[in-house]
């Protein structure tokens, strides 16, 4: 038996990147999982056909998370294939860089809190409805919140906000032995934040220049951390900020 064996896990936004990543570890290591999505059919037929290789049972969900309705769809989707719920990962997110405080728009406003902030709050607000006593919730943040930096002023605003609600959720269902935790990756190869730059390879060389370890993460390396708060050895750790930058000076 694998280490998660028996579990049950939703990945939100997990058809592609980081959250195909943490989606595909977490059925190595023997949990169910429900594949969360919102357009890209494909890339979610994919990832589920790579989750059926590890033996494990997986369902492809396609619902707007950043929604009452569609997390309520997911929930009941991934209860009625597995029959409970031991881990959520609020992954879901979007990104958008390089865009001074003053020329951010009150439409990029409204999209970014709507997705990065009430979609994460609307997903552990369900999990910690829905989890078996023991579970694990966690919720994938960002660098941006920890070191500010010009231009990330509308993203790491709207990243903020679920690290708190992390925080509080761990001591309301600390009596249920369910731990929460807040991820913060640094930049992530492979991730969406080099799509918003018209000449992505300077950028991210310089930083991964500001990265002691020589490289940035990738979404394995995300995966990884994420597949260690999900299983026993984490137990104690509940509550936290988890900066996982490689030392960047970023």
């Amino acid at each position: 038996m694998t280490k998660l064996s028996g579990k049950a896990a939703i990945v939100t936004g997990s058809s592609k990147g980081i959250g195909r990543a943490i989606a595909l570890r977490l059925a190595k290591d023997g949990a169910d999982v429900a594949v969360n999505y919102l357009g890209d059919d494909q890339a979610a037929q994919h990832t589920l056909e790579a989750i059926h290789a590890t033996g494990v049972k997986a369902i492809a969900v396609k619902a707007d998370v950043s929604t009452g309705a569609g997390v309520t769809e997911l929930f009941e989707r991934a209860l009625a294939a597995f029959g409970r719920i031991d881990l959520v990962v609020a992954n879901a997110g979007i990104e958008k860089v390089n865009i001074p405080v003053i020329d951010v728009t009150e439409e990029d406003l409204d999209q970014l809190l709507r997705v990065n902030t009430k979609g994460p709050f609307l997903v552990m607000q369900a999990a910690a409805r829905h989890l078996a006593d023991g579970g694990r919730i966690i919720n994938i943040s960002s660098s941006s919140t920890v070191r500010p930096q010009p231009g990330l002023g509308l993203y790491g605003t709207s990243k903020s906000a679920p690290n708190y609600l992390a925080e509080v959720l761990a001591l309301e269902l600390g009596p249920r032995r369910i731990t929460v935790n807040s991820l913060q990756p640094g930049p992530v190869d492979g991730a969406g934040i080099f799509t918003d730059v018209d000449d992505a390879e300077p950028y991210k060389k310089a930083l991964r220049d500001s990265v002691p370890l020589g490289r940035l993460a990738t979404p394995a390396d995300v995966a990884d951390v994420t597949a260690f708060l999900a299983g026993e050895e984490s137990f104690f750790i509940t509550g936290q900020r988890i900066l996982m930058n490689g030392a960047s000076s970023n």
